[in-house]
């Protein structure tokens, strides 16, 4: 209680056994920890809490309203039964952020990222041997770990990234002979550094490739196309040089594209044709992008008042998940999704801000990486709901029913109000 920060742990960075290197490591968070609470160090990024706050409290409000027909349907008159689990995964994911928001962000490089990295396969693995709900194996014991390998490709990115940057975004000599060997002609030198940039730049990519393959293998080909998303966002603001990262990404591109319309994705050909005219299967595949498109016109400018969507009587298949957007629309009309939208645009920049003030370039990267998947996943979602993209079902941050979505959400959340509470700058 005295206010004195506590020394870093002497026994960080022996040798000794993984428990002992354990046990130093959570000391040390311990340390920081008891640190910032009893010194009352919270300064966090008020106007990230403000949104933050402002969109839960929306989002719960529009799942009670989407779902109580539903869940009154198929939880034997239980009108409260999405509502109820939501609000308890938001009060478990809010003690979380509160736990997290403590935490040091350079805790969380090294050892930590990796182990979480390993663990996540393992989940991806035991997905396999779990029970298939609706034909797909996205689930053990209610639980997603997807929602999980979101925020640790993010946290494998900035840590590689951080490490090696200088190497990634030019050209690095060992020594002094090794350039005077290498810069004796033009051709040697863009060889040297074609090598080292696509060697540490590039390949290491290719480690996400078992992580993808398996995401792939549910199927859940939205969180594949996000994780892509976000690895490629944090190698190009990681300074990997545009051409390699153009072909590099291309490539990957084309590969989704041949998968999607493989027997791996057997769903993949059926939601394209859908797409492009949604009548060609109506009470079928097209249902839900017919009856989306019904709710959002009929919510005309101001929309039919909140609680009275009438496309949630049965009409949307499960109005309380990835077509949720859709009811808002209905309900709040246009003024009221553009309101939402300018809220998740607020978010986003804010996280942006909070971001690359922060002198370390880990913290920046992790920081820029998770406002920017919460900015794809808002993205995709609308464009999904309004038909602008084949539907792809990818929940919408903060407003879709899913206890692991928002717990995993507030908890990156939390990740950075830490890092807006470490940052030395004074934000706007």
């Amino acid at each position: 209680g005295t206010g004195v920060r506590p020394r870093a742990s002497r026994r960080r960075g022996k040798k000794g056994s993984a428990i002992d290197r354990l046990m130093a490591g959570a000391h040390e968070l311990y340390s920081e920890m008891n640190y910032v609470f009893r010194t009352k160090r919270l300064a966090v990024d008020k106007p990230l809490v403000v949104l933050v706050i402002a969109l839960l409290v929306m989002g719960l409000v529009m799942v009670y309203s989407s779902s109580y027909v539903y869940a009154f349907y198929h939880n034997d008159g239980n009108s409260y039964y999405f509502i109820q689990r939501q609000v308890m995964f938001a009060l478990a994911g809010l003690a979380l952020m509160i736990v997290i928001s403590a935490v040091p962000p350079r805790l969380l490089r090294g050892r930590f990222t990796w182990i979480l990295f390993g663990l996540t396969h393992v989940l991806l693995i035991a997905v396999f041997f779990a029970r298939a709900k609706n034909g797909v194996h996205r689930w053990i014991l209610g639980f997603q770990p997807t929602e999980i390998a979101k925020f640790v490709v993010i946290l494998v990115c900035a840590d590689y990234i951080a490490a090696n940057y200088r190497a990634i975004s030019g050209c690095t000599y060992h020594s002094l002979e090794e350039k005077q060997r290498v810069n004796r002609t033009k051709l040697s030198h863009w060889w040297y550094a074609m090598k080292q940039n696509l060697v540490t730049g590039v390949l290491p990519a290719m480690i996400f490739l078992p992580m993808l393959g398996l995401v792939i293998k549910e199927p859940h080909l939205s969180c594949t196309v996000l994780l892509v998303m976000i690895i490629a966002t944090q190698m190009l603001i990681g300074g990997t040089r545009y051409e390699y990262f153009i072909l590099v990404f291309s490539l990957i591109a084309v590969g989704l594209y041949l998968v999607a319309f493989t027997s791996l994705i057997p769903y993949g050909a059926t939601r394209f044709a859908v797409w492009k005219d949604p009548f060609v299967d109506p009470r079928g595949a097209g249902w839900q992008n017919i009856q989306s498109l019904y709710a959002i016109s009929s919510g005309g400018l101001f929309g039919v008042g909140l609680g009275n969507s009438r496309q949630k009587y049965l009409y949307i298949s499960e109005p309380q998940n990835d077509f949720i957007f859709a009811v808002v629309c209905e309900e709040l009309g246009l003024v009221g999704a553009v309101c939402i939208i300018l809220l998740f645009t607020l978010f986003v920049w804010r996280g942006i801000v909070i971001s690359i003030s922060h002198p370390d370039r880990f913290a920046r990267l992790v920081g820029i990486g998770i406002s920017t998947q919460i900015a794809y996943q808002v993205i995709l979602n609308v464009c999904v709901v309004t038909n602008l993209i084949p539907n792809t079902g990818i929940s919408l941050p903060f407003f879709s029913a899913g206890g692991t979505s928002l717990t995993v959400l507030l908890a990156e959340i939390g990740v950075l109000l830490a890092i807006s509470r470490s940052s030395p700058k004074k934000l706007i």
